[in-house]
């Protein structure tokens, strides 16, 4: 399929199903940073957000910038960004800012 963007920026989403999303973006990079991003209920959020805590890995509230401690609120719902240490970079979410409605 064509790649296009759209509202979201850079990213093409394709909706799979009711539980799997994946979005697109075309880089020329010679290794790309893979972005996983898991919408979770907020009682699992708590909990893998406490296993994050425990084994202190830093987390940060907005896909790029510091490593602040904190919790994005701005769609709603409630997420957070945190990266391997090879770089790939992984997103909990509580509520989809791509399908409100689900």
């Amino acid at each position: 399929m064509p790649w296009a963007p759209t509202a979201l920026g850079p990213l093409a989403p394709v909706f799979v199903n009711e539980g799997l999303t994946l979005d697109f973006i075309q880089t020329d990079e010679d290794f790309s940073v893979y972005h996983f991003c898991f919408r979770v209920n907020q009682q699992q959020f708590d909990e893998i957000l406490g296993r994050i805590k425990a084994a202190d890995i830093p987390y940060r509230s907005f896909v790029r910038g510091p490593m602040d401690m904190q919790i994005n609120t701005d769609y709603v719902g409630n997420m957070i960004y945190w990266n391997e240490p090879d770089g790939h970079q992984w997103e909990m979410l509580t509520v989809s800012y791509t399908r409100q409605s689900d």
